[in-house]
């Protein structure tokens, strides 16, 4: 086989065999479980889980203020749904929203979150979720109404428009959220890096060979 056959094989060889697979990250708060008597209790922000961070923001477009306090349940709370769950305190004349981001800037792929709403009324039912991606001006936004039967968690999950991610603002007042799960890209080992750098030296001498 010629050695400019072998460059295209090499090289579909070393994507192949150096692809680095996403990995899955469930942020579900279990880590706020606590003995209380209390049926909520306050979660200082940000709030840090599997390399993702939790604060919130007021105003419109939930960017100029700061955000309500952040309060999780409690097994003592008549809304329990098994697990903690969060949502925030408003703030008067300019509400609450989550943001979620990663502590390191990159990027995300928001999969599904679980949420729940604290009353059967419409007015409060209503949850939004917008997507913003650092290359790409505006958001992307899932409106929907939330079951009206306050007393389960109700899975939304998220199609391809909110992949390529860097935050996530979403709704947070008149609901409790739980399960974020989230999808983001796997470091490269230093296996990997050696695999790759291998490959490009095979090619590089291919190419000598040929000259």
């Amino acid at each position: 086989m010629k050695l400019t056959s072998l460059r295209p094989l090499i090289l579909s060889t070393l994507i192949a065999g150096t692809a680095i697979p996403a990995q899955a990250v469930v942020v579900d708060f279990n880590s706020l479980a606590t003995v209380t008597n209390n049926p909520t209790v306050t979660v200082p922000k940000p709030y840090l889980e599997d390399g993702f961070r939790l604060t919130t923001s007021s105003g419109s477009p939930y960017t100029g203020y700061a955000g309500g306090t952040i309060y999780a349940t409690t097994d003592k709370n008549a809304l329990w749904m098994g697990s903690p769950a969060v949502y925030s305190g408003v703030i008067t004349n300019y509400g609450s929203a989550f943001v979620l981001d990663r502590a390191d800037g990159g990027t995300f792929d928001l999969v599904s979150m679980d949420a729940a709403a604290f009353s059967s009324a419409g007015g409060y039912r209503a949850f939004n979720v917008y997507g913003y991606k650092p290359s790409t001006p505006g958001y992307v936004l899932k409106s929907v109404t939330l079951d009206a039967s306050y007393q389960t968690l109700e899975t939304l999950s998220f199609d391809s428009a909110f992949t390529g991610l860097n935050k996530i603002v979403f709704s947070s007042v008149y609901a409790q959220v739980d399960n974020i799960n989230l999808s983001v890209a796997a470091v490269p080992e230093a296996e990997t890096y050696a695999l790759m750098l291998a490959g490009l030296g095979l090619v590089g001498f291919a190419t000598r060979r040929r000259q």
